[in-house]
Formats: C-alpha cells, structure tokens, sequence
C-alpha cells in the first residue's frame, strides 16, 4: 500500500494476519503481446522534498488535457513520520510528463475533523465523467490505517472538489473476498460505463483486485473479483502475499490492468516489490497476466534494497502512440547478510520527532512503451494501413503491411480462446463459432482488437 511511514508500519500487523490465514488463486498466463516499459534517462524525475521541504510524494494519477498533463498525488508535510499532519491529496501541471509544478502549492483535497475521511486522504484516481471530474481515493475513518474506505468526490475545475457525505465504497461480508479492506482505487471509462477497480482484502487472507461498475459515478453494480496472484511468476515459496494499487488504462476493446506485488521480506516485512500488468479481451471475468514483472524495485538504484524498499502505484496513460507508466518508491534501508554479517545502511534520518529520506533514496519514476502505429477499436474492415482485418461467416483474413511476425488471437465474449496463429505478412483463419466474437492482433509495432459477430 502506498502511504507515509508511520502508516505503513502499523498497517503491517494487520496485513501478517490476513495473509498467513489463506491463499489466492493464480491467473491464466498469455503469451501474446504485453508492452515491454523503457524507464526515463532522468528517474526519478520527482524526488522527496521536491516544491514542498520534507514532503514524500506517493501515488501518481495522470491525466492529459489541450496538450498539458496534470498529477493528482499523495503528500504530508514535515517527513515521513510527522506527529500532527495527516496524509493529502496534491496537484501537479507539466508540458511533458517529466519535469512537473505543484498547482496550486496546498493540498486540493485534505481530512477533515468533521467528516468520516478525517484520518487523512490518499491514493487518488481521477477521471472525467459526464462534464465533470470525479476522484476516488483512499480515506481513514480514523487516524488509523486499519479503517480504510473508499470516497468520491466531484470537481467542475480539478481544483476545487467537493466530498460526498458518505463513502463510495466500503468493505463487504457479502464478499468473503473484501470483508476486511477496500482501498486504492483506479478508475476508468468504457462505453460510458465508470469502471472502479481496487484493491482488496480478506479475513480469510490474500490481496485481490476487486471491480465495480457505474453510470452515474455514485451508485455501483457488479461486484466482481478480477486479478489474482499470479503464482507462475511470483510464488508463494518465495513469499509473494498478493496484489495492490491497481490502475487501468483501454487499448481499443482490451483492458490492460497495472498493479504492484506484494511480498514478504526478511520475515514479516510487508513490501511491495514489482509492478505488474494483467489485461482482459472485453471480458471483466476473465485476466490474462504476463509472464514477466514490468519493473522490480532492483531495477533503480533509488529502490534497490533488500528491507525496506519498494516500487508501488502504477499509473498508465495512452499519450497517442505511447503507453506512459508513472510509479512511486523509495529505500529507506538495507542489509548486508554477505559473509554472515548483519549490516544495516539507513538512507533515512530524524529532525525531532519527524523522518526524513536522503536526497536520492525517495521519488517517483517513469516509463514508457512507443508503438509504431496504434488503432483503435472500429467496426469496419479496412482499419489502416498497418493492420487489415476482413471477416465473414467464419472466415476471415488478416494482413500487416510489411512481413513483422505477428500473432492472432480470437477469443469468444466469455474469453475463451477459439483460435490463435503466428503470421507473417497475410494471414487466412476459421472460426467454428456462432456469437460475438473478438479478434486480437499484434506485432511489435501495433496492437488491434475488433468486435464481430461469427456465423457458421
């Protein structure tokens, strides 16, 4: 989870509880097309302290609009460990998505000792819906990490948001799934629908990525437990507890789902060590996960520790033909056990009552995967001039402009897969089914996913 210090270690209590009492179900693997993230000569790009002295910034969500990008983040003033302030809710402006202004300089969204998110604001995840922006985020009913839920606030500007008077979304015992803890909200839009994805937590144990839907912004349906622990990759031999902080972004009718994984380390140290990407064909009931991390924290030298390092809170944005990736981490502290030694390097520091990180040691990150061409969901054949799909009456031809090796994959709306091939160049196909159907082709270039309906 992605939150101050002080909030992190408490957290862990609980955390050891649930997930020793039970187990996750691991997902399908695909071994088709997931984008391979380059990171930024520059990562960091936004360190602690940065615009605000001792503030560590967590929890990206970027937007873009008429050519800017805006941040929506996660700050407290005076350190890691301050005794008064609660956790905030900031915002950024930037002409690139690297080099980013707080604006305004306070927090736009802050708790209040009035109301239930008086424990303090976090991880927000904001879209525009309706002729308005709407943010979900993380709130303490307390100033205790155990009582998390989820709010929902509106805006007319991004700035100015007002709260609604009671949460949006609270844990369930309807759901053994999220009987105990429902955080860390991603939001996204598809065919006017609001999807609400989150992370979950069970008295049974385990981390899962639940799913709610809307079409007003308020009220949600569908309650639906979407990525689970992939075991293939991160196996509960090796500790690996589970997921967290998901985020969503639409490529044509494919869902690609970020998250963190969750492990423990030395013990009972509760950290978040890798990013990872599920996707889903239209299908909310079916994820597919890939075979490989997006990041692990030894990837950057500003979250390469074995103890109290993580990388966390993924944040995708399609920028045209580029999948962006922001991210948050840090390293507080490692251990050298070479040679049965026990040495503890601490890249954290105390003024007072309050901590604080070493410059270089705390920050957010970013990536990106650039796509030659990118197309879009369309219902009709000719699509452009990289990727050419014509079907009719269970048959069908598909065809890149050049020779790139590229795969094939049909699958029904229920996401069964029917058919799939590796092609070059022309590619001719049947499928024996009768229904909607969704063909998926991909190169190294280009991704296409277009509805159709089969007829034998």
């Amino acid at each position: 989870m992605a939150r101050n210090l002080k909030q992190k270690m408490r957290t862990i209590i609980i955390f050891l509880i649930l997930i020793t009492s039970g187990k996750l179900q691991s997902q399908t693997s695909d071994s088709s097309f997931f984008p391979r993230f380059v990171a930024h000569s520059a990562t960091p790009i936004i360190n602690y302290g940065d615009d605000i002295a001792g503030v560590p910034w967590n929890d990206p969500c970027v937007l873009k609009e008429n050519g800017q990008y805006i941040m929506y983040c996660s700050g407290v003033e005076g350190g890691l460990n301050h005794p008064n302030d609660t956790i905030s809710i900031y915002r950024r402006v930037s002409n690139d998505g690297y080099s980013w202004t707080l604006n305004p300089i306070s927090p736009v969204l802050e708790a209040d000792a009035t109301k239930y998110y008086r424990g303090g604001v976090e991880t927000p995840s904001v879209v525009f819906y309706k002729g308005e922006y709407h943010m979900y985020n993380t709130v303490y009913t307390e100033n205790n990490p155990y009582l998390f839920k989820i709010s929902h606030a509106t805006s007319t500007d991004g700035v100015t948001w007002a709260v609604d008077p009671r949460p949006a979304l609270e844990p369930s015992s309807n759901y053994s799934w999220m009987d105990t803890i429902v955080a860390e909200p991603g939001v996204m839009v598809k065919e006017d629908t609001l999807y609400l994805f989150y992370t979950a937590a069970s008295s049974l144990g385990g981390f899962n990525i639940g799913l709610v839907r809307s079409t007003d912004g308020v009220n949600f349906i569908d309650t639906t437990l979407t990525a689970t622990h992939p075991t293939t990759v991160y196996p509960y031999a090796d500790n690996y507890q589970g997921l967290s902080t998901p985020s969503p972004v639409l490529i044509g009718d494919t869902i690609y789902l970020f998250t963190d994984v969750a492990q423990n380390v030395f013990g009972n140290n509760w950290k978040q060590v890798a990013l990872h990407q599920f996707k889903s064909y239209g299908d909310i009931n079916k994820w597919y996960h890939d075979t490989v991390s997006v990041h692990t924290r030894s990837d950057f030298a500003w979250t390469d520790g074995n103890f109290g390092a993580e990388i966390f809170a993924p944040a995708p944005l399609l920028d045209g033909n580029k999948l962006r990736l922001w991210y948050s981490g840090y390293n507080l502290t490692s251990i050298d056990t070479t040679n049965m030694k026990n040495d503890t390097t601490y890249n954290a520091y105390f003024i007072g009552e309050e901590l604080h990180v070493n410059s270089g040691f705390w920050g957010m990150g970013t990536s990106e995967y650039i796509f030659d061409h990118l197309t879009s969901t369309a219902q009709k054949d000719e699509i452009n001039s990289t990727i050419t799909i014509n079907y009719h009456q269970g048959r069908g031809t598909v065809s890149v402009d050049n020779t790139l090796p590229s795969i094939i994959n049909v699958y029904s709306a229920v996401g069964k897969l029917l058919y799939s091939s590796k092609f070059e160049s022309v590619h001719n196909f049947n499928v024996d089914f009768e229904g909607l159907i969704l063909i998926y082709v991909v190169n190294e270039h280009s991704a296409f996913t277009k509805k159709v309906v089969s007829y034998n």
